[in-house]
């Protein structure tokens, strides 16, 4: 009786550490942003964002999260580099981050070949949709946001006609097809457009043109470093034109470089900091104000979320009964209604992510939600 109590209670042991290790074992992720250089703000913010959801699984998912951090310098060259070091890494399951899509652009073939599971966080290239069947992104598309926003703006904002300004990259082409197309869809006029450069700094010349079109509002489709500049000699030329801002803008760098030229701004994104509706989002905010005593913004929001859906895919993969990038892939391409601080997340066919958007106005230095 004895030896045999001994045997069950030592088999009963053998269990536990059996189902704790699994538990416990390492799950290896890659993560990639542009960390330095003039656009490291959001890449920086993913970041921040992520290591908290990476925190939040370890804690309470039982997903034992390690992540290989990659700077891509926001340069398509180095995500290829980057892609190929994860791909070669037999303990990698799943990449994430990426903010510029010109480098999530150059990177997924790569990954693709050695079937990668991709959870971007903040690319909005419509090109990127289906562009790999292990692709998933937590952002919605510049086709997506831009449509929103052109009917928000001529809808609900009341704006008859306005000129475009647009940064001549994917970022800013998407936007200003897609804003443009809607706008003008609702019933408004475009009074024109024009494209710059990132890295222009004087405006003035094409303001002239702008002013002498006397439009009213001034749709700016681009980053917060020139839509800043923008909205100062916007001020300084006395167009009375009302300012409105993508989600690139959307950032405290903003009014810090703009001051009070962007006092009413209109901008939108996927994330509202003070949102009563949502608990993981009052949860979010409240573990990132205790980390980094600061409220964080949407692209620390995306970053967190990432963290979680692949802390959930890690998960359900493993309690299927075999963790490799197949079994992560598949259990991506089932997740479905995910709660998460920008909202429920669910993946379309082409591995974009449906959702809603928040607007919000520079109020005081703040944003604010557009309707209070």
């Amino acid at each position: 009786m004895f030896k045999q109590i001994v045997s069950t209670a030592a088999c009963s042991a053998v269990l536990l550490c059996s189902v704790v290790s699994r538990a416990s074992e390492p799950v290896q992720v890659g993560f990639t942003a542009t960390l330095t250089g003039d656009f490291a703000s959001y890449g920086l913010d993913v970041r921040k964002g992520f290591e908290l959801g990476v925190e939040k699984v370890r804690l309470e998912d039982d997903v034992n999260l390690q992540v290989k951090v990659s700077d891509d310098h926001g340069q398509p060259n180095d995500g290829v580099l980057a892609a190929g070091r994860f791909c070669e890494d037999q303990d990698t399951l799943a990449v994430a981050g990426y903010t510029f899509s010109s480098v999530a652009l150059a990177a997924a073939p790569i990954l693709k070949k050695c079937q990668m599971p991709i959870v971007a966080s903040a690319i909005t290239s419509p090109q990127l949709t289906g562009i790999s069947p292990y692709f998933r992104r937590l952002i919605m598309t510049d086709a997506a946001q831009g449509a929103m926003m052109g009917e928000y703006v001529a809808r609900t904002m009341g704006v008859k006609s306005v000129y475009i300004l647009y940064q001549q990259d994917d970022y800013g082409i998407g936007i200003n097809k897609a804003f443009a197309d809607a706008f003008v869809a609702a019933g408004g006029t475009l009074a024109g457009q024009n494209s710059y450069n990132l890295g222009t700094k004087d405006f003035r010349t094409i303001l002239a043109g702008v002013k002498q079109r006397k439009p009213d509002a001034i749709f700016i489709g681009g980053f917060y470093t020139e839509a800043a500049m923008i909205a100062k000699q916007t001020k300084a030329l006395g167009i009375n034109a009302r300012l409105i801002g993508t989600d690139g803008a959307l950032s405290s760098q903003l009014v810090q470089l703009g001051g009070s030229a962007t006092e009413g701004m209109t901008l939108y994104g996927m994330f509202d900091s003070h949102s009563q509706t949502s608990p993981q989002t009052a949860a979010f905010v409240q573990q990132y104000v205790a980390k980094y005593q600061q409220e964080p913004n949407g692209w620390a929001a995306l970053g967190y979320d990432t963290a979680l859906t692949l802390g959930a895919a890690a998960k359900a993969a493993r309690a299927r009964g075999e963790l490799n990038r197949t079994s992560m892939n598949d259990a991506l391409s089932s997740t479905e209604r995910l709660p998460g601080a920008t909202g429920d997340i669910s993946f379309q066919a082409g591995g974009d992510r449906s959702g809603s958007l928040h607007y919000f106005t520079v109020k005081s230095g703040k944003f604010v939600l557009a309707d209070q």
